[in-house]
């Protein structure tokens, strides 16, 4: 009797969790593919470069007037377990820790990165799963000394990954996409000035995740063995050179969106008010970071093809500036002083585990070398890649 009682309580307790399962499935791991905006349109005048080669895979990059390329290896390989640095800066072709080799210690895995008005480089380390407080800081390229430093609250700006700094150095916009699909996004909006923030949540359905399933040369992008779908929120973000506009690409989402800067930079502003401001600028790749170009175009990572695309704020006219299948996933983007283009190649699809777990050595050295691109703007016109 008592063992025909246990069999029925495994039984429940089995059903209950495949019904579990398929809720998750149903809920998170649905979708379609998206379309690929770029296969039919003319490539422009850029000349696809391999510009610098490395044995991990690169995250994000800012570049400074000068020339000279920050980068870091993106925080997912966890790369800190092999090598001496994470942090970089790449000038006349020698890569060199940054600021120094000693100071990497202090890095906690840094992800995003900008360089401001005011000749400082900032970047932001996400708590994400891994710590209990995300914190930013800022170096001064010259002396190379750390200038500004800070630490949230446990739990706040959780998932930032992403920075921009305003043209008068006075305030620091951060994306926060939350958890996938299972948390809210919201804008982080930290003070230089007196070293407080807010934070603006937004369930807006233009920033929001979608419904699609990336695709990647690795296959579809999916975790948990194909429960749930890799979906994003607010991710890259740009503002625009005249200070109006906040631009915001969510990760898995059909359109891209921008915010007035003077609702963003309102302490008082609330949920409703923000979402109220969103507008939809056009129609975008499923895409990663993002940058603004000197003719005020949205550059976009296109994270399915390989690729970078332009989209045009007044026309809603989008152009292919390059791709190549060489690429597994267009990461950080930023347009240089000249008006080329730089972008890593993170190829997060090659390595990342299906929890999410720091992937071998072996599994990141498979797949090397990786590079940081360079997009040149060429006077043939018969010259893109």
């Amino acid at each position: 009797m008592k063992k025909s009682i246990a069999l029925k309580i495994l039984a429940f307790v089995i059903l209950a969790f495949l019904i579990f399962l398929g809720f998750v499935k149903f809920k998170y791991g649905t979708g379609k593919e998206y379309p690929d905006l770029g296969a039919n349109l003319p490539t422009e005048s850029f000349v696809l470069e391999k510009l610098i080669q490395l044995d991990y895979p690169p995250g994000n990059l800012a570049v400074a007037t000068n020339g000279d390329v920050y980068f870091n290896y993106h925080p997912l390989a966890k790369a800190e377990r092999f090598s001496p640095a994470t942090v970089f800066k790449w000038s006349n072709g020698k890569v060199e820790p940054f600021p120094s080799l000693e100071a990497q210690k202090d890095f906690q895995g840094t992800f995003g990165m900008t360089i401001d008005k005011q000749n400082r480089i900032w970047y932001i380390e996400p708590a994400s799963l891994d710590f209990k407080h995300t914190r930013i800081s800022a170096f001064d390229l010259n002396t190379k000394k750390r200038v500004e430093f800070f630490e949230f609250p446990e739990g706040q700006a959780k998932y930032a990954e992403d920075i921009r700094v305003t043209a008068d150095g006075k305030h620091i916009i951060l994306p926060n996409p939350g958890l996938f699909r299972f948390t809210t996004s919201s804008v982080v909006v930290y003070s230089v000035l007196d070293h407080t923030f807010y934070t603006i949540k937004s369930d807006n359905p233009f920033i929001s995740p979608e419904d699609w399933i990336m695709q990647t040369p690795y296959g579809p992008n999916r975790l948990v063995w194909g429960l749930i779908n890799f979906a994003v929120g607010i991710d890259g973000i740009e503002i625009s050179d005249d200070q109006k506009w906040l631009y915001i690409a969510s990760m898995t989402h059909s359109r891209l969106c921008r915010v007035p800067m003077e609702v963003v930079l309102n302490p008082s502003v609330t949920p409703e008010a923000f979402n109220r401001s969103v507008e939809v600028v056009g129609q975008k790749p499923m895409s990663d970071g993002i940058a603004i170009d000197r003719e005020g175009r949205v550059i976009i990572t296109d994270v399915e093809h390989g690729g970078i695309m332009a989209l045009n704020p007044t026309t809603k006219q989008l152009s292919l500036l390059g791709r190549s299948k060489d690429i597994a996933w267009p990461d950080g983007v930023v347009v240089g002083g000249d008006g080329d283009v730089y972008f890593t190649d993170s190829s997060i699809p090659s390595y990342i585990d299906q929890l999410v777990r720091p992937p071998k050595k072996s599994k990141l050295l498979e797949h090397r070398p990786y590079f940081i691109y360079r997009l040149k703007k060429s006077s043939d016109p018969a010259s893109g890649t």
